[in-house]
């Protein structure tokens, strides 16, 4: 593991984002860890606290390009230098898409794609100058998840979403190498994360009673919450904070690194299964007797 690099995470309230500040800050790396309501940072600092670890927080909102600029701006004054931007920040929207409005798919874009691209965007410049000096490769981690390369029913905007980072990130990998960075894509499967409790976030018109896709999207909450109560099949977001600090660590990075429980077979399915078999097989789990 290098140390000293001087790293800003988005999203770091929660999940793979806090865990992560925390342990790389722990690892004797400067963090910037950011989020969108700096209220809301007490699981950071427990966590810090837990692992005696020091980091900055800070307020950033992808969707909010001042705030950004801030946080690029105060990094600059602060150190002069940033080695790694990992671009965690984001949610998922449930929902099937007839009942889905216009402007939740275009906040779910907002987030995940067009969120990260303006982070990225506005860090490039400082890591560009970094990484000229020649003392380690720069490295933008891009969290993406397996819904990036195969989507689930119901979680359509979602996937949409992470679909567009796999192919922003492949080409600016291209872009960027010359310069001495390499950009990376994380695409965690299930995890025991907020993403299946309290910032679990369905479409408006997604539970109504008149939708065509109720008992579908009922057996799908259902399997969601079962998931989420019992820990089957949902890895530990503790293994995604330490593959973000492995990456981080290596002399060159590859694109896509995949993790989770279940994860390679279902992309090995996705490859090698006919089509028809393939829907069978997805509308089978994700939908079981309300299918029929």
């Amino acid at each position: 593991m290098i140390n000293g690099a001087v790293i800003l995470i988005t999203g770091a309230s929660s999940g793979f984002g806090c865990l992560a500040a925390a342990r790389l800050a722990a690892a004797g790396h400067t963090v910037y860890a950011t989020m969108r309501d700096v209220n809301s940072q007490g699981p950071l600092m427990a966590e810090a606290r837990k692992r005696n670890a020091q980091l900055k927080i800070l307020r950033l909102d992808v969707t909010d390009k001042r705030s950004i600029t801030d946080v690029i701006n105060s990094i600059q004054e602060e150190h002069g230098q940033l080695h790694v931007l990992v671009n965690n920040a984001g949610f998922g929207m449930g929902g099937f898409f007839e009942d889905l409005e216009e402007s939740e798919i275009r906040e779910q874009f907002e987030t995940n794609f067009f969120g990260a691209q303006e982070v990225t965007r506005q860090a490039l410049p400082l890591m560009r100058q970094t990484a000229a000096t020649g003392e380690r490769r720069g490295r933008i981690i891009n969290i993406s998840s397996v819904q990036g390369r195969l989507a689930a029913p119901g979680l359509g905007a979602y996937a949409s979403s992470k679909y567009a980072l796999e192919g922003f990130s492949e080409g600016l990998s291209f872009e960027l190498h010359p310069f001495g960075i390499d950009v990376v894509l994380i695409e965690p499967g299930a995890y025991a994360t907020e993403i299946f409790t309290t910032k679990r976030r369905i479409g408006r018109r997604a539970t109504s009673s008149e939708s065509p896709y109720r008992p579908l999207a009922d057996h799908m909450l259902a399997l969601v919450d079962k998931r989420a109560a019992t820990g089957r099949k949902v890895g530990d977001p503790e293994d995604v904070a330490s593959l973000i600090e492995k990456v981080i660590g290596l002399e060159e990075a590859k694109l896509r690194y995949t993790i989770g429980p279940d994860v390679r077979r279902r992309l090995l399915a996705k490859l090698l299964l006919p089509q028809k078999l393939l829907r069978r097989l997805v509308t089978r789990i994700a939908f079981g007797p309300a299918a029929n």
